[in-house]
């Protein structure tokens, strides 16, 4: 199809498809019973706050009524909590106070999983809650803990819902309070680290949590007797059963915000938001591959961010010479297609309110992937001189704004600059209409410095919108522009669009979803992330979930089917992909086993290589290909001491054999002490020959308190033939901050020269939060 016509087409179908989902409509659920209201109990300016011990018997927890009614998702939808729960609000001196006993008729058999802050809280006992600051359905803070009293925070936009999903292999049914992974963006954001206070004690009656939270830490409307959604989740997982305070359906999570409890009464003063958060760092670097010049690398900088809460609901946040030596080391994949993977951003002012500047398809059409700010594309840091963002509410508008100017572009060795510095712009702009949203957004690179070339720069546009047609439907769609100088004389160039239209339907039966989406051949958002352009892309997917009466160890079945395809605008096949699950059995006690099997058909229109190592390489010929894979699966109890996964393949790869499976095995030696072992092996034999991928990572984690931990990640990658190393020492402070200590090191074990070592560091880091 011409380029000109695409805006009209993708208009006619997105517009197609809305339509008809507003008017088909499948059976939904019964109607939620009525919103349960609390009210939080006022501390004067004469009383003290309690003591936040752990223990919820200061007196002045007694002058508030508990929340006790608590309603089963699982295993009986609507049935009264099998254990009682007390919940108790208190705002005054500047703090949101929380107290709550879950009782337990035996707490010895209590679980507790991880110590460290932000684990997972899936897999322990643990209290997930939301407070909806500004009452409007969709966005909400998250705060949750475990009986050892660990941090875990996070917001939550859209209720959690992204813009539709991609569809992989060997799913399984997710759960809320913490599944998402740290460094992904998605409209649950895990990253967010607030200033707080929390401690958690196992007692006779069960255990029990005191939170406090100062108002600065929130966003939220001033004023007297303003009303906040608040909801909790509690998980008790002995017995692998999950209530709430305002009863959620099957097939929802925590962060269904517009479900939420009621909390009225709040008198919200005015607040003064000040912080500063200086670093310190030193640093060695040895990089063995260089042939000349020094391979010692030593330096030493500081820097600052600042934050500001310019009021209740806007903050604007400043960064000068950024540094993110702390971060965690990427975890290695292995790439058999001829697309480019995606590795998730892990630095933490990017990752804060990261939801925020989210647009389009996640991992599948980015306008914004914050990983292309101060990082090369294949990951060689790229200093960052500074920059600012703004990101809250203005007018009824969620607003963000983030500008930042890096410097330039050195080549690994640091010995020569390879590309101009550059500066990096976005504006997003959401506006909330009940519970769905419409919005637009720009972003702008823009090369500076005495190495840009004419015309160094692109830009992207692009508007979207989020309906919310019932409480089980809702369409997602946007439409985006981007513009590239024709000035280039290779690459994409000139200005072409790309649009999608996702319809989805969730009940406590049935998960449907489907959608149409397409992208121009010269569409080209050079701050995103786009793994494939031009074509078109029809994709579905339905998740079928019974819940069994009569077969006490089963908890559901999970059957459930999707299907891709990529067509170019020549009407021609790309790639597609139908994946059936017809087994897939979830345990009363946690995990699940299945089969299932997919088909593959990829029409490569030039050759690309899928193995490089030592001399040889294997190179997949342009062709028709069609094959088939089947799947065999197992997941233990994850809550169990030990525990693991285990999925094998079996199948035809192109015009060639594949045999592989992956093992991942999970140690909880103590609460504090963690292991995990991996195994993914590729054994591939095709006609242009055969190779053997083999993948292990290793971790380990040792808590000393629940703001220390000590953490190790060793990965072998047999595709690179490369052996790494991160050990990370954390002892934090407050919000994030405090003491790193982090040594990496990379080998190439299966070089055939003498030179195994590729490079080493060491660096200490300190940072401290420090508020006005």
């Amino acid at each position: 199809m011409h380029r000109n016509n695409f805006v009209c087409s993708c208009t006619a179908r997105c517009l197609g498809l809305l339509l008809s989902a507003a008017c088909f409509s499948l059976p939904v659920f019964a109607q939620s019973p009525a919103v349960p209201t609390i009210t939080a109990g006022k501390l004067d300016s004469s009383a003290e706050g309690p003591v936040i011990d752990g223990r919820v018997n200061d007196a002045i927890w007694q002058t508030v009524q508990p929340y006790t009614s608590f309603t089963q998702q699982d295993p009986i939808e609507g049935a009264p909590a099998s254990e009682r729960t007390e919940v108790r609000v208190i705002v005054g001196k500047g703090n949101v106070y929380i107290g709550i006993i879950a009782f337990d008729s035996d707490p010895s058999k209590i679980i507790v999983s991880q110590a460290r802050r932000d684990a997972s809280l899936n897999d322990t006992d643990s209290i997930v809650m939301v407070l909806d600051t500004f009452n409007d359905s969709q966005n909400a803070f998250v705060f949750g803990t475990n009986p050892l009293g660990i941090e875990y925070d996070g917001q939550v936009a859209r209720e959690g819902q992204s813009s539709g999903v991609s569809f992989g292999s060997g799913g399984g049914g997710g759960g809320g309070g913490g599944g998402t992974q740290r460094g992904g963006i998605s409209a649950f954001n895990p990253n967010w680290d607030g200033d707080w206070t929390v401690r958690s004690q196992i007692t006779d009656r069960g255990w029990e949590a005191e939170m406090a939270i100062p108002l600065k830490t929130l966003r939220y409307q001033t004023g007297s007797n303003q009303t906040w959604g608040f909801n909790v989740l509690r998980n008790i997982r002995h017995k692998n059963e999950q209530v709430y305070l305002a009863p959620i359906p099957r097939g929802f999570d925590i962060y269904r915000v517009s479900l939420a409890a009621k909390m009225s009464g709040l008198d919200l003063p005015a607040r003064r938001d000040i912080k500063l958060i200086p670093y310190a760092l030193g640093s060695v670097n040895k990089d063995f591959t260089r042939t000349t010049g020094d391979k010692v690398d030593k330096k030493g900088n500081v820097g600052l961010d600042f934050k500001w809460g310019i009021r209740p609901n806007l903050t604007f946040d400043a960064t000068v010479n950024t540094d993110f030596a702390q971060v965690e080391a990427d975890e290695e994949q292995v790439n058999l297609t001829r697309f480019d993977l995606f590795f998730p951003e892990k630095r933490p002012f990017f990752l804060e309110n990261a939801s925020t500047f989210q647009f389009g398809q996640p991992q599948n059409i980015d306008l914004f992937f914050s990983r292309r700010v101060g990082l090369s594309a294949t990951g060689v840091p790229i200093d960052i001189l500074g920059g600012a963002r703004l990101s809250g509410k203005l007018g009824g508008w969620n607003v963000g704004v983030l500008n930042i100017q890096t410097d330039e572009a050195e080549n690994a060795a640091g010995t020569q600059v390879v590309g101009p510095a550059n500066n990096f712009s976005v504006l997003r702009m959401q506006r909330e209409v009940g519970r769905s949203s419409y919005g637009a957004i720009f972003v702008n690179r823009q090369g500076t410095g005495g190495f840009k070339g004419a015309d160094d720069h692109n830009r992207a546009y692009g508007l979207d919108a989020n309906i919310q047609l019932s409480p089980s439907q809702r369409v997602s769609a946007f439409i985006a522009r981007t513009d590239t100088p024709t000035s280039r004389t290779s690459g994409p160039r000139g200005s072409d669009y790309s649009g999608r239209a996702f319809y989805n339907f969730t009940n406590n039966l049935w998960q449907i979803s489907g959608g149409y989406s397409q992208v121009g051949d010269n569409f080209n958002p050079e701050v995103g992330f786009l793994p494939r352009r031009g074509y078109r892309r029809p994709e579905f997917r339905a998740f079928f979930q019974p819940q069994p009466k009569k077969i006490p160890w089963i908890r559901r079945f999970a059957p459930h089917v999707s299907y891709d395809a990529f067509y170019g605008f020549n009407d021609k096949l790309q790639t597609s992909r139908a994946h059936l699950h017809p087994l897939e059995v979830q345990l009363a006690q946690g995990g699940r086993f299945g089969w299932f099997f997919d088909h593959t058909r990829d029409n490569p229109t030039a050759p690309f290589t899928v193995y490089n190592r030592d001399g040889k390489r294997v190179v997949i010929p342009a062709g028709t290909y069609g094959w088939v894979q089947h799947g065999f699966e197992y997941f233990h109890n994850p809550s169990a001491r030990v525990t693991g996964t285990i999925r094998y393949r079996l199948g035809r790869y192109y015009d060639g054999d594949f045999n592989g499976f992956e093992i991942n095995s999970d140690y909880r030696i103590t609460p504090k002490m963690t292991a995990s072992l991996g195994w993914t092996r590729q054994d591939i034999d095709l006609p242009q020959g055969s190779f053997v991928n083999n993948l292990v990572p290793i971790k380990a984690n040792y808590s000393f308190t629940t703001l220390a931990s000590l953490s190790a990640l060793l990965q072998y990658n047999g595709q690179t033939g490369q052996f790494s190393s991160n050990v990370r020492l954390a002892l934090l402070n407050r919000s994030g901050t405090g003491l790193f200590v982090v040594f990496n090191d990379r080998r190439d074990v299966l070089s055939s020269t003498s030179q195994e070592t590729l490079g080493r560091s060491f660096v200490v880091k300190y940072t401290r939060l420090v508020d006005f």
